[in-house]
């Protein structure tokens, strides 16, 4: 963050009250890291943070090619490795060739890393198919910024960008052989694992084949296909209004609050997130439920698709972009339409409490004896409480991960376009999601009218009004703008408890 907000300052004067520039470029940054899909494909070094900007934002992309800005940038990465170690310009095809048929050949073989038998192997088949102008001893030594050779004599990509560009490089050239169009398509069935999903981002980074496009839509028009996209409208959601009361509001961020002090809390929180999660080996055949695993491939394949249309924005047609755009969104619409079959059944709403009654039972028997202990009947009081905040954020959760998984400042006319003509609540707080994150504006006036119309559900009204006072914390509001929220939006203010003291 540090890093980016030292790079913006180099142009952009502004940048301590404006975020826009630091918002886009950590944007593009954690996708370049391939942050926003998984744990990333490549260390968030200063080299590769730096790099990735300058190559994105200063390098001129060759006119001739099919591959996006974003995938220039990996491919400038491997031409700079290469250059590095002396390779000449006439030679960087021969290396790229080979480096491509080897990432397929760990692709195939099922392999992160080749034995010395096994590299030997995959030589003499290269060799078979290839002509080698370059001795193989110089070639093995150019390539080891790329390729790595362990203290074991094993022989792997040395980050797995490296090896995604590469594979994904062969298949895109390759659509049509039996081989790889059997192996995209089980790429394309599978997006819930993390290298799937990264292979087939870097396969739209290289090429705009539609038909790529098309199955990625298609698996995403069968997630949650007997569930109907969530509208978040009074007659839809009655029963969650009806315990409105309990939930708890949106407040705006204190006189004293800063963008800067959030946003810097916010990055250790995540942080510290990344650091406790444990590794999960993840594979096609794994024996999780149905329902998480669809639930994964839910998230992925929306994920997936967002980043395609982020980066082929401007090169795919408006079409192809509303119709990807609009199947990302119904996807989560669905599956927060299966999450409310559940929470309104009594029957479930009961057991979810119950168990929630019982954890809070447990720590409370734990606790002080001096204390007094709440009765059942208080604890389930609580448990109540706390089932419907839960159920409440994750709708808003829901929300703010289609905002962020479609949304983009190259996509903006997309997304109005799309929500408006689906035209419900939960529609209408993805617009405006998207437009206060990636354009930095918030349409008061708008807003206001809208969330007092009548098929506007509470639920709605306060998953919109959290996402504004989300932005507010995040972003510099000066006094009048934060007056407009709290009277048009009906926003109240988090005042400063002030103390008195007599003059002696």
């Amino acid at each position: 963050y540090e890093l980016i907000k030292k790079w913006q300052s180099l142009t952009d004067k502004e940048v301590r009250d404006n975020y826009e520039g630091i918002d886009r470029t950590t944007e593009l940054i954690n996708s370049i890291l391939g942050k926003t899909i998984g744990k990333g494909i490549m260390p968030a070094y200063p080299f590769f943070i730096l790099s990735a900007v300058f190559t994105y934002e200063a390098s001129a992309m060759p006119l001739d090619q099919e591959i996006t800005s974003q995938g220039y940038c990996y491919q400038a990465f491997i031409y700079f490795y290469l250059i590095k170690m002396g390779v000449r310009n006439d030679e960087i095809d021969t290396y790229i060739n080979f480096l491509t048929e080897l990432a397929f050949y760990f692709y195939r073989e099922k392999k992160y890393e080749l034995s010395s038998d096994d590299f030997t192997k995959f030589m003499k088949l290269y060799l078979e198919k290839y002509n080698l102008p370059i001795k193989q001893e110089i070639l093995l030594k150019n390539v080891r910024l790329i390729i790595s050779v362990d203290s074991f004599n094993n022989y792997s990509f040395r980050y797995p960008y490296l090896y995604y560009f590469f594979t994904a490089k062969y298949l895109a050239e390759h659509d049509g052989d039996n081989e790889v169009t059997e192996g995209i398509e089980k790429i394309m069935n599978n997006l819930h694992v993390d290298e799937n999903a990264y292979i087939a981002v870097f396969v739209a980074h290289h090429s705009k084949n539609v038909k790529i496009l098309e199955k990625v839509k298609h698996n995403a028009s069968c997630l949650f296909d007997k569930c109907k996209s969530a509208t978040l409208t009074k007659d839809e959601v009655k029963f969650f209004d009806e315990q409105a009361d309990i939930i708890v509001e949106a407040i705006l961020p204190p006189n004293n609050a800063t963008p800067e002090r959030e946003r810097m809390e916010r990055l250790k929180m995540e942080d510290d997130l990344e650091q406790s999660q444990k590794d999960v080996e993840q594979s096609e055949d794994n024996e999780e439920e149905p329902f998480e695993r669809d639930l994964r491939r839910a998230i992925k394949t929306v994920e997936v698709m967002g980043c395609i249309i982020k980066n082929r924005a401007g090169s795919l047609e408006r079409t192809k972009l509303e119709e990807i755009f609009e199947e990302a969104i119904n996807v989560h619409l669905r599956v927060l339409s299966y999450f409310f079959e559940i929470i309104k059944n009594e029957d479930e709403q009961k057991a979810l409490v119950g168990s929630i009654s019982e954890i809070l039972k447990k720590i409370t028997e734990k606790s002080d004896e001096r204390k007094r202990k709440p009765s059942d009947e208080e604890l389930r009081k609580i448990a109540r409480v706390i089932f419907w905040n839960l159920n409440f954020f994750v709708v808003y959760g829901v929300i703010h991960k289609i905002v962020h998984s479609v949304g983009s400042d190259k996509l903006i006319e997309i997304s109005k376009k799309v929500c408006d003509e689906i035209n419900t609540p939960a529609a209408f707080i993805v617009k405006h999601g998207i437009l206060m994150w990636y354009d930095k504006n918030i349409q008061v006036n708008e807003v206001a009218q809208s969330i007092n119309k009548k098929e506007f559900s509470e639920i709605a009204r306060r998953a919109i009004k959290f996402m504004v006072v989300d932005y507010s914390y995040l972003h510099q509001i000066n006094y009048q703008d934060k007056q407009r929220l709290e009277n048009k939006l009906g926003i109240p203010s988090r005042k400063l408890l002030t103390r008195g003291y007599k003059e002696s």
